[in-house]
């Protein structure tokens, strides 16, 4: 056995050793203190790990059934609408609740779900009930100002401002009105969701989203057999959104327990103060995963075109899709780690947090990085596979785009473990002054250099950003950066990154020369080489034998529901 692999194992091996001082170690073993009124410290524990697992795992599920759609969804609308009128879709789509007037929630949705979860651990439902009426209303009102604003502009320089083809102008104008007046009962709706995270009730939350997906899918499927008109696609997309929330609205009242209720003049100003401080640095996070994920289309829309935009949409596609679907394992950090905060000593509280804020960041990058590699060795044959030949020449961009993804990871996962004040004000300011730097580039680069130079600006602020939230991880959760690194990144990314380039390279290689057969079988040897080095260098003991356990107990599930 190689030197290097030996070592590399031992170190991981020992990395949930190493990864946090004797104090917290001791403060893992700790029970969890009680989180509401006649409830055992053991009985809370199991109850909260119960929640997370259940909850991620429909995440994970919700979010792979997405994928799949997506991946499908994309070249049947390229097919149907072309180049230039997807683009134009995807213009739209920028200021649609799912893009940058998700913005003007101003960090408040965060804040609820933070409030709300610690209010439901607490058991305190005047205080809860208070919150949740509170910012439905409050979110009434920011929906009625943005469709106002929305439509205001799309009468006026929406198509002055965006290229758009004089023949497309007034359908845009109208589609972009739609859009706006589906604000009324987007910004609403996003309370109803932040409830159900509140009450660790994200099963629901992803039926509701995966029914989205779906019924959208399917109804653009049967609406392009007939018409490439984007008002009757906008129009469609907006009145299921609306029967949606209007649904779940409905299931949240029914099966709450006393728990939701809209009803005005629930007394919760005690804690709108709090609430309001804490959206900010809220929506500050929120400003910087907006600024790398919908900025950069909004200035390729504007300076390069609908065309180009859809170059960068199909460069990045697949790399956010499985950045997604990795982000369904922090789906249920955020309401699970507000109950670690509930109650006990802070050194109980603060050894529980660096605990598993440090195995989450592991688990994060134990699934992300493979399929990260795999999308950028592999970016020649699945754009050809997936979008046709001639689209083979964005590979670069797509590798480029992963790598970004896997630097971003880090900060999205310290953003979902971080429910103070304080910490997020480590986060967000460094990480703002990046976004300004980033968009500063895009300002004066992107016309004179193309859309390489976006890919280029996306690598190196996820580096600084990837050093920067190490910094944050350690001020907040108190874990030493270079414990840090041996116990989440050491194995996970960079053995994990060498082994793949190395492992599936001759594959990647052959499947591009269109050797089928030669390819197919290099992939089947090099995955499985791939797979048994993961498990056997990167994977530790503890982690092995879950994975074992797993397994067994999915196997036995499979042979159950087959007799």
């Amino acid at each position: 056995m190689p030197r290097h692999w030996s070592q590399a194992k031992a170190t991981n091996e020992q990395c949930g050793r190493e990864a946090l001082s004797e104090r917290e170690k001791q403060a893992e073993k700790a029970p969890a203190p009680d989180l509401a009124p006649g409830v055992a410290p053991d009985m809370a524990q199991g109850a909260r790990r119960h929640a997370l697992l259940r909850n991620t795992s429909f995440s994970f599920v919700q979010q792979s059934s997405a994928m799949v759609l997506a991946i499908l969804l994309v070249p049947y609308m390229l097919w149907m609408l072309g180049p230039e009128r997807y683009g134009l879709w995807l213009t739209l789509q920028l200021f649609n609740i799912i893009g940058l007037s998700y913005l003007a929630e101003l960090g408040f949705q965060g804040a609820i779900v933070r409030f709300l979860a610690r209010f439901e651990a607490e058991g305190d439902r005047a205080a809860f009930r208070g919150i949740l009426s509170g910012g439905f209303y409050l979110f009434v009102l920011i929906g009625l100002v943005m469709a106002a604003g929305v439509i205001a502009f799309a009468q006026s320089g929406f198509v002055d401002l965006f290229p758009v083809p004089p023949a497309y102008r007034e359908e845009m104008r109208l589609a972009l009105t739609v859009i706006g007046a589906g604000l009324l009962i987007g910004f609403p709706g996003l309370v109803i969701k932040a409830y159900f995270a509140g009450r660790q009730q994200l099963a629901t939350t992803k039926v509701w989203e995966f029914l989205d997906r779906l019924i959208f899918a399917a109804g653009v499927f049967v609406l392009l057999q007939t018409t490439t008109d984007l008002v009757a696609l906008i129009l469609f997309e907006q009145l299921l959104g609306l029967v949606l929330t209007i649904a779940f609205a409905l299931v949240a009242w029914r099966g709450s327990g006393g728990w939701f209720s809209l009803r005005p003049g629930l007394s919760a100003q005690g804690h709108f103060r709090g609430l309001t401080r804490m959206s900010g640095p809220v929506f500050a996070s929120n400003l910087v995963s907006q600024g790398f994920n919908r900025l950069p289309e909004l200035f390729v829309s504007a300076l390069l075109g609908p065309v180009m935009l859809t170059a960068y949409q199909l460069s990045t596609r697949i790399p956010r899709v499985i950045k997604t679907l990795q982000g369904s394992l922090n789906a249920a950090v955020l309401p699970h780690i507000a109950g670690l905060d509930a109650g006990g000593d802070v050194e109980e509280r603060e050894g529980r947090r660096a605990g598993f804020a440090v195995k989450g960041l592991r688990a994060n990058y134990l699934v992300a990085t493979p399929l990260l590699v795999g999308a950028a060795v592999f970016a020649p044959v699945l754009l050809e596979l997936w979008v046709g030949e001639q689209y083979r020449h964005l590979a670069g961009y797509m590798a480029a785009f992963s790598a970004f993804q896997g630097l971003f990871l880090a900060s999205n996962y310290c953003s979902a473990t971080l429910t103070r004040q304080e910490h997020f004000r480590l986060f967000v300011r460094v990480n703002l002054a990046l976004v300004i730097a980033f968009v500063a580039a895009l300002a004066i680069g992107l016309e004179r250099w193309g859309l390489g130079f976006v890919f280029g600006a996306l690598v190196i602020s996820g580096a600084a950003m990837f050093v920067c939230t190490l910094i944050v991880f350690r001020l907040a959760h108190g874990v030493r950066i270079a414990a840090l690194m041996r116990a989440a990144l050491l194995g996970p990314v960079c053995l994990s990154s060498l082994l793949g380039a190395v492992l599936l390279g001759p594959a990647a290689a052959a499947l591009s020369q269109q050797s089928w057969i030669i390819g197919a079988a290099a992939l089947a040897i090099g995955g499985l080489l791939y797979t048994g080095a993961l498990w056997r260098f990167v994977l530790t003991g503890a982690e092995r034998e879950q994975l074992t356990v797993f397994l067994a107990k999915a196997s036995r599930f499979g042979r159950k529901a087959h007799v």
